[in-house]
């Protein structure tokens, strides 16, 4: 339903059938204010509030929206907006085509989400009632990624007719990854260079259904894998710390190379295991009088099964894996631990001297 509808001749027959038999007074365009939740925030944010972080207004959204005129049935079969673009025109958030009025009375609920190419059908004969999303596809490229949003506001006055509040949530999980050097011998730090960051079988699409819980909905039909390169090139770890990112990257709020996956269960002991593959090399160093020689790549493989909360990824969940790789087994002098074994008891019976004979029974 990706129809827009001009409806302000539409909302005047609405209000004079309601009780009051009010017309429209003044042209009231709907307008909206939304917001996008910050820590979780991978689309790119117009400011650094600490609490919310501005919708871009670069992007837009769409919107489904019902009148009830007497403030408690709502009309599902002729929706207010039914599917509407929203953009920023001038500053002010309202439709993109055409002019959608407050009807004179009652309440309006707002069901909103991100980005309009999804497909979006809203459920009304069910409840909870709101927006399901069919064959969402995130995407693969790190910086090129979908992040889809919903958001849901309900009664509101249409005699205030206020600007509608949107706080948008994610619906999917967010990951980014930090690096460090972990040892802790100070002549062998910075030593370590990390080569290559990728994330294994993580599923990049799948159906969403609402919930009674904005942004909670569940996820079904998961049926795509992909490997995410989270970082690849030649950084030489240091103590401090940092998100790895790179220049071919689009950075998040906190400069990192995140990206969005569908949430699901981590698994293990199949083909399709989630796991982070680490690839490091080493550069030639000198301790406790030996010279060792560079260390070409190494790789090691890091199961994510057991590192995850009920092992489930969750929507609107950030995971930052913060990953810390140690020369400290190079100092490793040979050294011993000795110990003396306690003996050993066999209790052996069976032994009767004769007192008479003198002799054994």
């Amino acid at each position: 339903m990706k129809k827009i509808v001009i409806i302000a001749a539409a909302a005047m027959a609405l209000a004079a059938c309601s009780k009051n038999n009010a017309n429209v007074p003044e042209a009231s365009p709907i307008s909206f204010a939304p917001n996008a939740l910050q820590t979780k925030a991978l689309i790119l944010p117009d400011s650094n509030s600490p609490d919310q972080l501005a919708f871009p207004t670069s992007e837009s959204f769409n919107v489904f929206a019902f009148a009830a005129l007497d403030g408690s049935t709502y009309n599902y079969a002729t929706p207010l907006m039914d599917d509407v673009n929203i953009s920023n025109n001038g500053g002010d958030w309202k439709a993109t085509t055409g002019t959608y009025l407050w009807p004179a009375t009652g309440t309006v609920d707002f069901y909103a989400y991100y980005p309009g190419s999804l497909n979006a059908t809203f459920v009304s004969s069910e409840e909870p009632k709101g927006i399901n999303l069919a064959g969402v596809s995130l995407g693969t490229a790190i910086g090129s990624q979908i992040d889809p949003l919903v958001a849901t506001t309900l009664a509101q006055m249409a005699s205030s007719k206020p600007t509608v509040s949107l706080v948008f949530k994610h619906i999917t999980s967010q990951i980014a990854v930090t690096a460090f050097d972990a040892t802790s011998t100070e002549t062998l730090k910075g030593k370590i260079t990390i080569e290559k960051v990728t994330f294994k079988n993580m599923h990049t699409s799948g159906d969403y259904t609402k919930s009674t819980t904005i942004g909670k909905g569940l996820w079904s039909n998961i049926n795509t894998t992909a490997d995410f390169v989270s970082f690849e090139g030649g950084e030489v770890l240091q103590a401090t710390e940092s998100f790895l990112s790179g220049a071919s990257f689009t950075a998040a709020i906190d400069n990192s190379a995140a990206f969005v996956v569908i949430p699901d269960n981590v698994v293990t002991g199949t083909a399709a295991d989630q796991a982070i593959e680490v690839k490091y090399s080493i550069a030639a160093y000198t301790i406790n009088g030996f010279d060792y020689p560079a260390t070409p790549t190494q790789t090691v493989t890091i199961p994510l099964y057991g590192r995850v909360s009920a092992n489930k990824f969750q929507n609107g969940k950030r995971y930052v894996f913060h990953i810390g790789i140690s020369l400290d087994g190079a100092n490793n002098e040979i050294m011993f631990s000795p110990v003396v074994e306690g003996w050993d008891t066999e209790d052996i019976s069976g032994i009767t001297i004769d007192a008479v004979k003198a002799t054994l029974l």
